[in-house]
């Protein structure tokens, strides 16, 4: 419902005269005793409206069930007088579409005693909105302005309840059928997950708990905290603007925590919104959530990787996860190490037998080497004798071949020999000379015969434009284009009169 004049008009106009009564009766309006001038079978419509106040209390005569999702309670609730509100039945294929609605009011004095029923649904003043609640009603129609409405009488707070539970199945099973309740839980958790991502409120209870539980683990956490409300009506569209900074900051974590401190079924409802659990499907981090639950889980702790008791669970969890690590590191390391130890003892033993055969083999070589090399080096010094005096023969050989009779002679050869190829080199040269003279002279000739000057001389002309660009063709050319010309013997100055462009059947093939 709106504010101020606005909630009146489900039930007679602006406030005033006609505001209904604070009793749980409607005031009821006699017709007036002064005649009138009308037809005896007409009806006047006091006593048409009166005829179907009538009706409906007849098909109605005490009180009903009926339920719905609650439109506009909040604003009226907080004025601390009647709560005038709508009750809205939507279609069940599209949440966003309503189908009917109905008035609905709680008069003052019904509304103590069903403040308690409500409180048990949530904060009447900002969570009953759009809940699907079970009111038990009596029907009013308000005579003076033929309006229906429907007066609280209570609330059931078991099938409203209920009525939530089947709308969270009704969601997981969406959510089921789409394959996305198990994708949060296929992103892999870090064995150390050191980086974390931390959606609360920063002022709660839960955050510092939360703190002080990772405080006591003694390992370096690093926490990007996102505060965000985890109650009330802002929650939704806040943890969502928190999951959209998440996955801009992904490669900055290894794990998404979501926490809040204990409540009531009520205070936990937003954890059952249909948008967190398709935020924390498409979130690319796992997602642990430690919301302090009553008995049932949320359908936030369905969708998450992981789901705890309360945020000190999580912060608990994800120490012994790193110190689970550690100490499996730790194993590893001793283990190495025994295992090196043992190896270094094993190698060493090998080592001493090794080195005690090498010992052994060598001086039993050395012995046998010493036993073969005494023959050989007695007989060394006769064969070194002998060695130097076939060397000295061989020397003396080489030293007849180089004497000067035979050097003169083989310089003799080599220098007839040569004055032989300098007397072929130089004809050769001058063949090649002469072969090179007479193609450059041909050459010359060819460049003679295609000098612009010889054309000119023979009675052709070059005609460019102003610009100085050549003329071939008469494309570009338009009367009144000054031209130039030039001749074998100086140029001349035109200015054209005419252009006519050739013809296709003109062009030469």
């Amino acid at each position: 419902m709106a504010h101020g004049d606005e909630q009146w008009q489900l039930f007679g106009g602006a406030p005033g005269p006609e505001k209904p009564e604070k009793t749980d009766e409607p005031e009821e309006i006699r017709p007036s005793e002064e005649p009138e001038l009308r037809p005896p079978d007409a009806l006047t419509v006091t006593a048409f409206n009166e005829r179907v106040a009538g009706f409906l209390k007849g098909v109605f005569p005490g009180k009903f069930l009926i339920q719905g999702f609650v439109s506009g309670f909040g604003r009226s609730w907080s004025r601390g007088s009647h709560v005038y509100f709508d009750l809205v039945e939507r279609d069940p294929g599209d949440d966003s579409r309503t189908l009917s609605q109905i008035s609905m009011v709680i008069w003052r004095g019904v509304r103590n005693r069903l403040r308690r029923d409500l409180e048990a649904l949530g904060d009447p003043a900002r969570d009953l909105d759009d809940q699907q609640v079970y009111f038990e009603v009596s029907v009013n129609y308000y005579v003076p302005r033929g309006r229906i409405s429907l007066i609280v009488e209570g609330v059931d707070v078991d099938a409203s309840l209920g009525a939530r539970k089947l709308d969270r199945d009704r969601i997981l099973r969406m959510l089921a059928a789409e394959g996305l309740v198990d994708a949060n839980a296929a992103r892999p958790l870090p064995a150390v997950p050191l980086r974390l991502a931390l959606i609360t409120s920063v002022e709660s209870a839960a955050y510092h708990d939360f703190i002080k539980e990772l405080g006591l683990a003694g390992v370096a956490f690093r926490l990007g905290c996102i505060d965000a409300r985890v109650q009330g009506s802002e929650q939704e569209a806040e943890l969502a603007a928190a999951f959209a900074t998440v996955n801009r900051r992904a490669k900055e974590f290894d794990a998404v925590v979501l926490i809040r401190g204990g409540g009531s079924r009520s205070d936990l409802a937003g954890f059952d919104a249909e948008r967190l659990a398709r935020d924390i499907a498409a979130c690319p981090l796992p997602v642990l959530t430690g919301i302090g639950h009553e008995i049932d889980r949320s359908i936030a702790d369905e969708m998450a990787h992981g789901a705890f008791k309360t945020p000190t669970a999580v912060a608990q969890f994800l120490a012994q996860r790193v110190e689970d690590w550690l100490t499996a590191m730790d194993e590893k390391a001793a283990a190495v190490r025994l295992a090196g130890e043992r190896r270094l003892t094993l190698e060493r033993r090998r080592l001493d037998t090794a080195a005690h055969a090498l010992r052994g083999g060598t001086q039993r070589h050395l012995g046998r080497a010493r036993t073969r090399l005494g023959d050989p080096a007695a007989r060394l010094p006769v064969l070194a004798r002998q060695l130097l005096r076939l060397r000295k023969m061989e020397l003396l050989h080489r030293t007849r071949q180089l004497s000067p009779p035979r050097l003169g002679a083989l310089m003799g050869r080599e220098r007839v020999l040569l004055s032989r190829h300098m007397s072929r080199l130089a004809v050769t040269a001058r063949d090649f000379i002469e072969r090179r003279r007479r193609h450059l002279d041909h050459r010359a000739d060819g460049l003679r015969l295609l000098d612009p000057r010889r054309v000119l001389a023979r009675g052709f002309s070059l005609t460019r434009d102003e610009g100085g660009r050549l003329i071939t063709d008469t494309r570009g050319l338009a009367p009144g284009a000054r031209i130039v010309t030039q001749l074998a013997s100086g140029e001349l100055e035109s200015e054209l009169r005419a252009v006519k462009p050739e013809s296709e059947g003109e062009r030469p093939q």
